[in-house]
Parts: C-alpha cells; sequence; structure tokens
C-alpha cells in the first residue's frame, strides 16, 4: 500500500499483517518539509505508533490524566518530562482515489526533567524519540490498511503479525521508563526476571491487536518489551541509534510443534532487528 502527498518531501510504503498492524517504510525524495522528528535519523527502525478503540481527543485526555496524576505527585512519566500534543488532523489520498483521514498525537518533550538521562548527546545522538505516539484512522482503517486483503497481508515469511516491540533504555532509568509506558498505555508493567531491575530484567506491557483472531497462538504475549541493554549488541545500539524501538518480533504460526524457533529475519541491515517467531 503506497501513498503520495502532492508537494510532499516523502514516500511511504506500508508492510500490512493479517492483525492490522504495518511496518511503514519512509523515503525522503526532497529535503524533509514534515515529520523533522524523523529527519535525522538514519536508516533502521525509528519509532513506533499505538492506536486505541477510542477517539483520538479522548485518548489524549487519558493519557494527560495517568502523566499528570499517577501516584498523587504528578510524576506519571516518570520524571522524563513527557506530555503530548493535541491530536493533529492528517490525510492522504490512495491511489484509487479514496480519501484516508486520520489523527496523529505526538509525544513533547521537556529535556531538563530530572529523571531524563544525560548527557543527552549521549542518549539521544539523533534526538528524542522514547516514546511511542498514536495514530487514530477518521476514516475506515481498512483504507489505509486493508489488512483482510489477503494479497496485501500475507507474506513469505509467514509472517500474521507484530507480536511485540522491545525498547531499550539505561539500567539506571528502568523505573522511570515503567512508570512512563505504564502511563502512556495504560497498562500495568510486569517484571520478568532479574532482581530489582537489573540489566536481565525485562518488563512488559500487555496489549492487544486490531484484529486479534490472527495472533490467536500469542495473544497473551503480544505488548511491550522494555529492558536495559543485555549485550554488547544492544549498548552498541544505545550508543548508535539512542533511547527507543530496538526490534520488532513476528509471529509466524509453526506448521508442527517440533518447529518452534527464533530468528532474525536478514543478518544485516533492518531485517536483522525483525524477529520472526515461530510457534
Amino acid at each position: 500500500m503506497t501513498f503520495d502527498v502532492p508537494g510532499g518531501s516523502s514516500r511511504n510504503k506500508l508492510i500490512i499483517f493479517a492483525d492490522g498492524t504495518y511496518i511503514e517504510l519512509l523515503n525522503w525524495i526532497t529535503e524533509p518539509k514534515e515529520f523533522f522528528d524523523w529527519a535525522s535519523k538514519s536508516p533502521g527502525l525509528i519509532d513506533f505508533a499505538l492506536t486505541t478503540p477510542q477517539t483520538a481527543q479522548e485518548t489524549h485526555a487519558a493519557v494527560t490524566k495517568r502523566l499528570e496524576s499517577a501516584g498523587g505527585d504528578g510524576d506519571g512519566d516518570g520524571g522524563l518530562g513527557i506530555r503530548f500534543k493535541q491530536p493533529l488532523f492528517g490525510g492522504r489520498k490512495r491511489k484509487d482515489g479514496q480519501q484516508c483521514e486520520w489523527y496523529v498525537t505526538k509525544p513533547m518533550v521537556d529535556n531538563e526533567a530530572p529523571n531524563v538521562p544525560k548527557p543527552i548527546d549521549r542518549y539521544f545522538p539523533t534526538g528524542r524519540l522514547d516514546t511511542p505516539f498514536f495514530c487514530h484512522d477518521v476514516t475506515d482503517r481498512n483504507l489505509r490498511v486493508p489488512s483482510t486483503d489477503t494479497s496485501i497481508s500475507t507474506h513469505p515469511c509467514g509472517a500474521k503479525g507484530i507480536m511485540s516491540v522491545d525498547v531499550v533504555v539505561p539500567e539506571p532509568r528502568i523505573k522511570s521508563y515503567m512508570k512512563l509506558y505504564s502511563s502512556v498505555t495504560g497498562a500495568d508493567a510486569k517484571v520478568h526476571g532479574g532482581f530489582r531491575y537489573l540489566p536481565n530484567t525485562n518488563v512488559s506491557f500487555a496489549l492487544s491487536s486490531p484484529n486479534e483472531k490472527a495472533m490467536e497462538g500469542v495473544k497473551d504475549r503480544i505488548g511491550i518489551e522494555l529492558h536495559a541493554p543485555r549485550d554488547g549488541e544492544d549498548e552498541a545500539w544505545l550508543k548508535e541509534r539512542g533511547v527507543g524501538i530496538r526490534e520488532i518480533r513476528l509471529y509466524v504460526p509453526a506448521a508442527g510443534e517440533d518447529e518452534v524457533d527464533e530468528r532474525p529475519l536478514d543478518s544485516e541491515g533492518i531485517g536483522a532487528s525483525l524477529v520472526l517467531v515461530v510457534q
């Protein structure tokens, strides 16, 4: 699924999955006139978005309330300086002439907040994208994300949808990010492994897919996984790309009980950050 905007500085392509999620490929065709927070990023995983059954305006109000009131001390953002801008209306015309419309709700950041990882240029070398944004469809979602069209949502690798998004954060700030992500998603943080918040601790936030039927085999594993660097590769990622999205895990139904496996889609490039979870 490809979109063009007359006079726009980018083109995009959606890789759509049967569960209604997608990976968006973005290509600059001129000097960026929009999406400035993405413009300075090197190729690879950059950002990720959530949606909700509520409207953009309802979601903005609910998230803002959690960010400002969690724990009764107004630090529902974990002291990381995160609030959200008002939803911004957008739209594009499909090649068949049909109009798609949506709202995007982006975070705004205060780098002077007490728990922001410092120094900034070390943990955010090309700007802060450590918090997901929201995208809410105004027109029928299937117009923009036609996941029910099997000719579009069927892939050679067998992936049915996005099972989880991995986010890597500095170990001393994992508790702050736990609070932030709980406020943003509305989900409780579930801690797995490790003692207190050591690097081998993994924190999950349970979410759901637009089409849960496609993900029946892993419904209890859908969500966001938050963790500190676990190895040299994670450390290198944090140094080169900064705090934020690290990996996308794609669910692939196994053909039999003996086929359970986890493997990267490719050995290098963005494919190395896409993990096929076969089960």
